[in-house]
């Protein structure tokens, strides 16, 4: 006898619908987060802590954390399904990852705003997002190692191994020469077939979803004569890209979560794990941001900086700074964090950790730098109108007027979700970051 499906809802960073008495439940799901389908777009080590869903303290609720997919489990004999929705909607999800890959996803809004079986939806965006990696990287084809070979025959071909000849030569009357010859990398080889397998047969990647330049990568890899055989996480940690072949580590990466997550759920657990497929979108909020912050600005100048900086180098308490955002125009530089929280302008929507850690950033870009602005970039929930503009601006670090660092809590306004209202609030933002460059 199949088991009723007890069915936990929530949008990100939300509250759960229907949760009470159900928190053993949530708790083991949480405790589980190990063993979920997380798969990552951008930096990897940004996830570690965060926790997929949380007990908030001040209201007694369990709330959704950052990431959204669906995980189905059995608990105590009860079989759950939780499912996190993105808050505002699958049709932005959609455009923030076009606006990331420069890509056009084919999708109806109404189609997508209907669409609930979100492991299904999932699966077919990472197929989408790998098929389009994938075309970005092959600009040299398929990475290559130089390997030595060395031929016995009558003919040289490369150089001449006098040492390895003196044998042959009276022998078989054959000399040995050395050559040099380029041949596919197997584990990367290898990690890009399994995963395109793994693709077509549980994430419906289909063969009208491939364009033409991913169809001469496919192709590629499949002429190669190296087995795409067992891979193990040793081989995939001791990869080194060559420069020139530098831009197939995110798609490398993307295949190595795919492959594997295989195995989650058909071990002896299966029926009590489940299945799982999670995306991070505070992950895939940070690099939209960048990416229309670039669009707007690059034609002014301005570029982006990857900072990974490591403070105190020789004592025991070194830290490493990692600001998400950070614009450069000769010394003028704007230091920014992606914050994918519920924002409503009420007293706790503003957390004092994140201003402690964008206020230490700015600090540190202070010393070299001529900061002339930072703060905190949130999706609002709630209007964003003149009022609210005013009300979370300070024209100075600390508002102490001993500088000209203008700090803001700024984002883009989602209060009203149609794509002509989400296009207007985009350019509102760049626009109010314009304004403080060119005060």
């Amino acid at each position: 006898m199949s088991l009723e499906t007890i069915i936990l809802e929530a949008n990100d960073c939300c509250s759960f619908k229907n949760q009470e008495g159900h928190s053993e439940a949530i708790q083991y799901f949480i405790s589980k987060k190990n063993n979920l389908n997380i798969f990552n777009f951008g930096k990897k080590d940004k996830n570690e802590d965060e926790e997929i869903a949380y007990f908030n303290y001040r209201d007694a609720k369990w709330y959704a954390g950052r990431f959204i997919g669906e995980a189905v489990f059995e608990f105590n004999n009860l079989k759950y399904k939780i499912t996190i929705n993105p808050r505002f909607g699958n049709t932005q999800l959609f455009r923030m990852l076009e606006e990331v890959y420069n890509i056009r996803l084919p999708h109806s809004n109404n189609n997508l705003e209907k669409q609930k079986e979100y492991q299904y939806l999932i699966k077919k965006l990472i197929s989408f997002l790998w098929l389009n990696l994938l075309s970005k990287a092959n600009k040299h084809g398929i990475p290559k190692n130089n390997s030595i070979k060395f031929q016995k025959g009558a003919t040289i071909i490369g150089k001449l191994d006098i040492r390895k000849s003196i044998l042959p030569i009276y022998t078989e009357e054959k000399i040995i020469s050395k050559y040099h010859e380029k041949t596919p990398n197997k584990i990367i080889t290898s990690i890009l077939k399994n995963a395109h397998r793994m693709l077509k047969s549980e994430y419906h990647l289909t063969n009208e979803m491939i364009s033409m330049s991913s169809k001469n990568a496919i192709e590629q890899l499949y002429t190669t004569k190296i087995d795409s055989g067992y891979i193990s996480e040793n081989d995939y940690n001791k990869i080194q890209y060559r420069d020139i072949y530098l831009s197939y580590k995110p798609i490398v990466d993307l295949s190595w979560d795919i492959i594997k997550k295989k195995n989650f759920g058909n071990s002896e657990d299966k029926n009590k794990q489940g299945l799982s497929f999670f995306l991070d979108v505070a992950e895939i909020w940070e690099m939209y941001l960048r990416a229309i912050l670039k669009r707007r600005f690059l034609k002014d100048g301005w570029i982006i900086r990857n900072d990974k900086i490591t403070t105190y180098k020789n004592n025991d308490f070194s830290r490493t700074l990692i600001p998400d955002i950070v614009l450069e125009r000769g010394n003028d530089v704007m230091v920014w964090d992606a914050k994918y929280k519920r924002m409503e302008f009420v007293y706790f929507d503003y957390d004092r950790a994140d201003f402690f850690q964008i206020h230490t950033y700015i600090t540190y870009f202070k010393q070299n730098k001529n900061v002339v602005a930072g703060g905190l970039l949130y999706p609002f929930s709630k209007e964003f109108d003149s009022y609210r503009q005013e009300r979370n601006k300070a024209n100075s670090l600390y508002a102490e007027e001993k500088n000209n660092i203008q700090f803001v809590v700024d984002g883009i306004d989602y209060s009203n979700l149609t794509d002509e209202k989400i296009s207007t609030e985009e350019v509102n933002f760049l626009d109010r970051i314009s304004a403080i460059i060119n005060r």
